[in-house]
C-alpha cells in the first residue's frame, strides 16, 4: 500500500518532469530552435531501480544495430508515465496526466502537437455482495465481495438472509426454506437458468452461483429473463461465504453500459501525416502498466526525437485496453477514403520492455520490408509472428482503412494486466535492443519520405 508521503513524492516528481518539458514548449512558441527535452539526473533513473541483470530468465539477444536512441531517456519515460502517474485506465484523470506529460514531450521535440478527446460506451459490471456479519459485529463484518450478473438477471438491490441452496436441486431449496433470503448454491448440477428459477418460484430474493473452482466465471441464464438478482461469484469466495450463511447479506445486481471520454495525442510534422509511429499509453486499472504499455510509449518518444522528416506523425492512443477505442477513432477521424491512400506506412510499438518470441504482427510486405533493413540473423530477435485470435493491438485500425501496419513487440509477458507490470520489471537491456530495433526499421521506411 502506498503512503501519503509517498504519494505526494511520485506527484513531485511527475511535476518537475512536467515542468521541464513545458520549458521546452517555451523555447518552440519563442520560434527559436527546439533543444532536445532535458535528461532527468542520474537520480531521476537510479541504479537501485533498475532490474537486476541476474534477474532475467531469458538472455537477451546480441544485435550489431545500434543508432542515436538512448534507453536512458526511454527509461526515464517508463518511469514518468508508471510510477510518477501509476496505472492509467481509460477515461480515469491519470489517463489525462499521462496525455499532456505525452503531449509536452512531443512538443518540446518539435512536434505540432493537438490532444483530440473522443467518446465510446463501454461495458461495465459493478455487481457486488455486501456481507453485514453477525450483530455482535465479530468477521465477516462489512465486507464487499465483487460479482459478475450472469446474464438475463434482473437488474437492482436486494437484502435478505443468507442460506444454503446446495447446487439449487428442488428438494435442497425447499428444505433451506427461501422465502424472502437470498440463496447461495455452488457451480454444477444444473443451468444456472434452472437454478435461478427453482429459487425464485419458492420466493427468494437473490441467488449467488459460486464456481465449483478457483476463479471468476460468466454465465447466461438463457430464456426466460429471471425477475430476481442473479450474480457469478469467485470461486475463491466460497469458505467466506459459508461462513456468512445465517446472516444478513446486500446483494447489488449493476451492470450496463457507459460513456467514457479519452483522448489520443497527436504530434505532426509538416501539413500531411504521411507515415506514423504509435503506441498506446492507457493500462489496465490492476497494474502500473510498465511493459503494457510505458515500454511501447517511450520508445514511440524516442524515436520521434531522433528521427524526423515532413510528414511523419507520432500519435499516443488511449483506451487500446478496452478495445482498440483510441486508433478506430483516429482512423475514423482523420483516414476516411482516399486519404488511407496516401500513407507510407504504420508502426506501432506495443511491449517493448522483455524479450520473449519478440515479433512483427501485421502486413506482410511492410514485414518483409522491416526485416530486410534490420536483417536476418540468428541473433537478431524480431520474426514474423501473430497474436491468439482473442488478442489484437492498435496497427489493426489502420490495417482495417487499406494502410500498410504492424506491430513490433518483445513477446508475451505474464505479467501484463496484473500488479507486477511494474518499472523494476522492465529489463533496460531488452529495451535497449528492441528500441534499437525499432529505431533501425523507422531510419530505413523514412527514407521513403526523404527525410532522416
Amino acid at each position: 500500500m502506498t503512503t501519503p508521503a509517498r504519494v505526494l513524492a511520485a506527484r513531485l516528481r511527475f511535476l518537475g518532469l512536467l515542468a521541464s518539458l513545458l520549458a521546452g514548449v517555451i523555447v518552440a512558441c519563442s520560434g527559436r530552435a527546439v533543444p532536445p527535452p532535458v535528461t532527468p539526473p542520474p537520480a531521476a533513473v537510479s541504479a537501485s531501480a533498475q532490474p537486476a541483470a541476474t534477474a532475467s530468465t531469458t538472455s537477451t539477444p546480441t544485435v550489431s544495430i545500434a543508432g542515436p536512441v538512448d534507453v536512458e531517456r526511454a527509461m526515464a519515460h517508463v518511469r514518468a508515465l508508471s510510477v510518477d502517474i501509476g496505472s492509467r485506465p481509460a477515461g480515469s484523470e491519470a489517463e489525462r496526466q499521462a496525455a499532456q506529460y505525452i503531449s509536452a514531450a512531443l512538443t518540446s521535440q518539435g512536434y505540432a502537437t493537438t490532444i483530440e478527446p473522443f467518446t465510446f460506451r463501454d461495458r461495465f459490471d459493478d455487481s457486488s455482495v455486501r456481507l453485514s456479519g453477525s450483530p455482535d459485529g465479530s468477521p465477516p463484518n462489512g465486507t464487499t465481495i465483487a460479482a459478475f450478473l450472469l446474464d438475463g438477471s434482473a437488474l437492482g438491490k436486494a437484502t435478505g438472509v443468507l442460506v444454503d441452496g446446495g447446487t439449487g436441486q428442488p428438494e435442497q431449496i425447499a428444505a433451506a426454506q427461501v422465502r424472502d433470503r437470498v440463496v447461495l448454491m455452488r457451480r454444477g448440477g444444473l443451468s444456472f437458468g434452472q437454478k435461478v428459477a427453482n429459487a425464485q418460484q419458492a420466493g427468494a430474493v437473490a441467488v449467488l452461483v459460486v464456481n465449483n473452482e478457483g476463479g471468476p466465471f460468466r454465465g447466461t441464464l438463457g430464456q426466460p429473463r429471471a425477475d430476481i438478482p442473479a450474480l457469478a461469484i469467485n470461486g475463491n469466495e466460497w469458505e467466506r461465504l459459508r461462513a456468512a450463511l445465517g446472516q444478513p447479506v446486500s446483494v447489488e445486481a449493476a451492470a450496463g453500459t457507459r460513456p467514457v471520454t479519452s483522448q489520443n495525442v497527436v504530434g505532426r510534422r509538416g501539413d500531411t501525416c504521411r507515415a506514423y509511429i504509435g503506441s498506446h499509453y492507457d493500462s489496465v486499472p490492476q497494474g502500473p502498466g510498465a511493459n503494457d504499455n510505458a515500454s511501447g510509449t517511450a520508445s514511440m518518444l524516442e524515436m520521434a526525437r531522433v528521427r524526423s522528416a515532413d510528414g511523419l506523425c507520432a500519435i499516443a492512443f488511449g483506451s487500446e485496453e478496452l478495445g482498440l477505442h483510441g486508433s478506430q477513432a483516429f482512423v475514423a477521424a482523420h483516414l476516411a477514403a482516399p486519404r488511407a491512400g496516401g500513407v507510407k506506412f504504420m508502426l506501432n510499438f506495443d511491449m517493448m520492455g522483455r524479450i520473449d518470441d519478440a515479433m512483427i504482427v501485421g502486413d506482410e510486405t511492410l514485414t518483409q520490408s522491416i526485416l530486410g533493413i534490420i536483417g536476418r540473423g540468428p541473433d537478431q530477435p524480431l520474426k514474423p509472428g501473430a497474436f491468439p485470435a482473442s488478442t489484437s493491438s492498435d496497427h489493426a485500425s489502420f490495417t482495417s482503412v487499406g494502410v500498410a501496419a504492424v506491430t513490433v513487440t518483445s513477446g508475451d509477458d505474464p505479467a501484463i494486466h496484473t500488479p507486477r507490470d511494474t518499472y523494476d520489471a522492465v529489463r533496460k537491456s531488452d529495451l535497449r535492443t528492441m528500441l534499437n530495433l525499432g529505431d533501425a526499421a523507422l531510419a530505413g521506411l523514412l527514407k521513403t519520405l526523404g527525410g532522416r
